[in-house]
């Protein structure tokens, strides 16, 4: 990598990181921001709940004390207060007490004592009665004593409700008293129709002892949460989880009784996640736009740096006379380790041209030939140079190196350039010019090597000389030997062999199978097996083939001519032209009882040259009673007019159809229009390649006839296990 691009990648690392550093410190501010606005709400919400909480109490203590008053002034019920009656006060305050609690379902205490204290009835509890007035009811026992009414937060037995008093008075005679009991939560009945809250109380630990249930949870050194809801309760238990922080309590609202005393305060928690999660897209929804914008700015910072970059690195890597590249570009393009094609030419006798015509036209001439290499270089994928007065190089990477190829390229080269005529203004004659040039192919130091295979060039007057040897192709010839040795091995002792997969119905049941050529082979004692793509185009090359198909079709007809299953025989369309293949063939199936239990398998993916002459074989093959199954159908040269013409009894569909139907939605749809046409031409559909229960089910769900794969069986030495 040369300087400026090293320059650039540096200042590209380096505005990436700043851009990474922003984007933190941007995320770390929004989400600062993000908390204060929390917060900031939750002040807000706070605010809105205390000043709720004081109207709603100052409307319905006015509302609840003309009820209260309705209640008291009932015909019969001073009376029956005096007299002690407590079925007369039930039927009196029965029906009133459901009236108030249809428009006003807070009240959940309404008790009526006597003069001594002694609780005569409550509608909230109508068979509890006759107990004597907890003295530290500073409420009720102000209301006796001083036969008046109050209001305010009191703590009771079972809970702290706001009450309000009335002393009841019979022919002018103090002889009770009534207690009305609001929950406190009740004046926030509205609140959850505007904020999602949990409400709650706290009291005084003062005051716990009044309480005759005592699970109470600490808030703090002063107070205790007595009642709420199980948010609440699990918060002040510290059961709750992390995202708590979002979880706020407010009590901020006293709780006071009637001598404006504070007992304790209304506990109130704002559940705030969904404001947090509208705030937390807003500010992803900001950090977003921030970072498409900073991108931008980096992208059009990186591109002027890049041009201005690129101007720099053109007045440094390019020569000035030719516009090429120049020497210390060469010197950084070597550096990389892969191996290289490297040509170095230079002009002959270019110090006689400079002589005789002058500076001026011997640059005219250096930038003429440097034009005819820029040009060559782009033909034939190279880079052109100028590294010197009168040298040029032209420089390719090249993993696989061809000795003939690179020859026709420099002799290509050399023709053009002394096929130049180069006119130059005041002088009279036409140039004409000629280069040497010396080849290396290394990844190493090719330009070293190249410069003496260019002196030795010009010392034995050579047009060019290759100085790198001819790359090593032993290893290829060495297996290509190995192998067809192999096929004549097998050959001889019978290694070439026939591996069956079995093709099922739609039940899953075999009915037949295919033959598949195989080379056992035997290495220092262990057993291997040669697939056809490890030796098939070999023993194509090498006119071993034929010997392997007639191996085949005599084995597997042989065996499958004593089974009850169907055997299908791949045939390459070349195959119906040789009469040594169609004499096994006919020989075969000789031995069958029924000529329909052999499928003959044709199978091609290049094309067939003479169609017509394949169809013409199959026909004639089909009146001996053989049946005629297509292969890969869907590739190569098996399309519907093909199909209309041989009329098959079998096609199978592409195993590449296949094996993608459960992803690709254009297989789906091929391969529903290849069973579709077959099965309206009466043709049997066979799919490959079924690697699982899914596909199966698929194919069948389409209306494949015949199914062959992995999920059914692999290619198995049926021959050997028998």
């Amino acid at each position: 990598m040369n300087v400026p691009e090293r320059t650039r990648r540096c200042t590209l690392i380096l505005t990436f990181v700043i851009l990474v550093l922003s984007w933190v410190v941007v995320y770390l501010y929004l989400d600062y921001k993000l908390k204060d606005s929390i917060n900031e709400q939750f002040e807000r919400v706070a605010d809105s709940t205390r000043k709720l909480f004081d109207v709603n109490l100052k409307h319905d203590k006015t509302e609840l004390n003309f009820k209260l008053e309705e209640i008291v002034v009932a015909d019969g019920l001073a009376k029956a207060i005096a007299n002690r009656d407590y079925e007369k006060i039930k039927s009196i305050v029965s029906p009133l007490y459901s009236q108030l609690k249809s428009t006003h379902s807070a009240v959940d205490i309404l008790t009526f004592r006597s003069n001594e204290g002694i609780t005569l009835f409550r509608a909230h509890k109508p068979d509890y009665f006759g107990d004597m007035l907890n003295e530290k009811r500073t409420l009720i026992v102000d209301t006796n004593t001083l036969r008046r009414s109050f209001s305010g937060f009191e703590v009771g037995n079972l809970e702290m409700t706001y009450r309000i008093t009335k002393p009841i008075f019979y022919n002018d005679i103090y002889v009770g008293n009534v207690e009305l009991g609001v929950s406190p939560e009740g004046f926030l009945k509205n609140l959850n129709a505007i904020f999602k809250t949990d409400l709650g109380v706290s009291i005084n630990k003062s005051l716990l002892d009044i309480m005759l249930e005592k699970k109470a949870i600490p808030i703090d050194e002063k107070y205790l949460f007595v009642s709420g809801s199980d948010n609440l309760k699990a918060h002040f238990e510290h059961k709750h989880s992390d995202e708590s922080e979002l979880y706020k309590i407010d009590m901020s609202i006293p709780l006071e009784n009637h001598l404006s005393q504070t007992l304790g305060y209304l506990v109130v928690g704002f559940d705030m996640s969904a404001i947090a999660k509208k705030n937390t897209e807003f500010m992803h929804n900001l950090f977003f736009m921030i970072v498409i914008i900073m991108l931008i700015l980096g992208s059009i910072h990186h591109l002027g740096f890049s041009k201005t970059l690129k101007y720099f690195s053109k007045q440094i890597y390019t020569d000035h006379l030719t516009a090429l590249l120049n020497r210390h570009a060469l010197n950084d393009a070597l550096f990389s380790d892969h191996k290289k094609l490297l040509i170095l030419s230079n002009i002959k006798e270019f110090s006689l041209i400079n002589e005789l015509y002058g500076v001026d036209v011997g640059n005219e001439i250096l930038v003429e030939v440097a034009e005819t290499f820029r040009n060559f270089a782009k033909d034939y994928g190279f880079k052109a140079y100028r590294t010197s007065s009168d040298e040029y190089v032209l420089l390719k990477e090249e993993d696989n190196f061809d000795e003939d190829k690179c020859f026709k390229i420099i002799e290509q080269l050399h023709s053009k350039i002394n096929s130049l005529k180069i006119v130059v203004n005041g002088v009279d004659e036409i140039i004409g010019i000629e280069i040497y040039s010396g080849i290396a192919f290394n990844n190493v130091h090719p330009l070293e090597d190249a410069q003496m295979a260019l002196k030795k060039a010009k010392k034995q007057s050579q047009p060019y000389v290759m100085y790198s040897k001819q790359v090593d192709t032993k290893e290829y010839s060495q297996n290509v030997i190995k192998i067809k040795r192999t096929i004549k091995h097998a050959l001889e002792h019978k290694n070439v062999v026939p591996f069956f997969q079995p093709i099922t119905d739609a039940e899953g049941k075999i009915i037949k199978y295919e033959a598949l050529v195989r080379i056992i082979e035997f290495d220092k004692g262990e057993k291997n097996i040669l697939y056809p793509i490890d030796f098939l185009d070999i023993s194509m090359n090498s006119g071993l083939y034929i010997k392997i198909a007639r191996e085949m079709l005599e084995q597997s007809l042989s065996f499958f001519a004593k089974r009850e299953e169907k055997i299908s025989v791949n045939f390459l369309p070349n195959d119906f032209f040789d009469a040594s293949i169609m004499d096994s063939l006919m020989n075969g199936i000789q031995k069958f009882d029924s000529p329909k239990r052999v499928v003959i398998e044709i199978t091609e993916q290049e094309g067939v040259e003479n169609f017509q002459r394949l169809a013409m074989v199959v026909k004639k093959l089909r009146k001996t009673g053989v049946l005629i199954a297509i292969d890969d159908f869907g590739s190569g040269y098996a399309n519907y007019a093909h199909i209309l013409e041989i009329k098959p009894d079998f096609i199978k569909i592409d195993g590449s159809l296949i094996q993608n139907i459960l992803t690709d939605n254009d297989s789906k749809i091929l391969v529903q229009s290849i069973v579709n046409f077959a099965r309206e031409l009466n043709i049997k559909s066979v799919a490959e390649y079924v690697e699982n229960k899914e596909i199966f089910e698929l194919l069948k769900e389409y209306g494949v006839d015949e199914f062959q794969g992995y999920y059914f069986g692999r290619p198995t030495d049926l021959i050997s296990l028998n």
